[in-house]
């Protein structure tokens, strides 16, 4: 009889707590009904898309127009933008068989739609274009003028030659560079033929 009354009071006991549970939750659940709902405002940057080992290509005619590669990449809707880490920005002309390419640290891609209209590339800047190699600190690439223009100090190093200047701007499809001001140049007559 010991046992059946123990069972008993463990029964009710049993009861009485989930009863007690019950009523708790719904007192919660009808408390949280009444309340509004409460908004958390988080400062998020507008960055649409994150990309690591970022990669796009323009191609006319089977033949590449230019290529972007960078470590990261950061797409924003409302700029029209895409800001890069360690790009490389790659240029070609006369049929795909020739071309500039365009590095540094970090940079900045504007596009209309699908095109490229400007780059601006920071951080030890480095442009390669044939024998030469050009080293700035900033460098920006104009699509309407097919022009790359670095507005502080310059070096180019070459087989034959080394140049200093402040300023500088490329035609990138004729190839012409032109050195804006304070040009000093060194011959070196010892360069190996290649």
């Amino acid at each position: 009889m010991q046992r059946r009354g123990l069972r008993t009071t463990m029964l009710v006991v049993v009861a009485a707590a989930l009863a007690g549970i019950g009523y708790q939750v719904l007192t919660s659940v009808r408390a949280t009904r009444g309340r509004p709902a409460r908004t958390f405002e988080v400062d998020v940057p507008a960055a649409a898309q994150h990309i690591r080992d970022f990669r796009r290509v323009k191609t006319k005619n089977g033949k590449p127009v230019w290529e972007v590669k960078a470590a990261e990449a950061r797409y924003f809707d409302d700029q029209d933008a895409i800001v890069v880490r360690a790009p490389e920005v790659v240029f070609f002309f006369d049929e795909g068989t020739k071309r500039a390419a365009l590095s540094g640290a970090e940079g900045r891609l504007e596009l209309t739609g699908q095109e490229l209209d400007r780059v601006t590339v920071s951080g030890g800047v480095r442009l390669l274009l044939d024998d030469l190699e050009f080293h700035a600190a900033e460098a920006s690439y104009d699509r309407a003028k097919d022009l790359i223009a670095a507005p502080g100090p310059v070096t180019i190093t070459g087989r034959t030659l080394d140049v200093r200047a402040d300023g500088m701007e490329v035609l990138v499809t004729p190839q012409r560079v032109h050195l804006l001001s304070q040009v000093r140049t060194v011959l070196r007559l010892d360069a190996k033929d290649s």
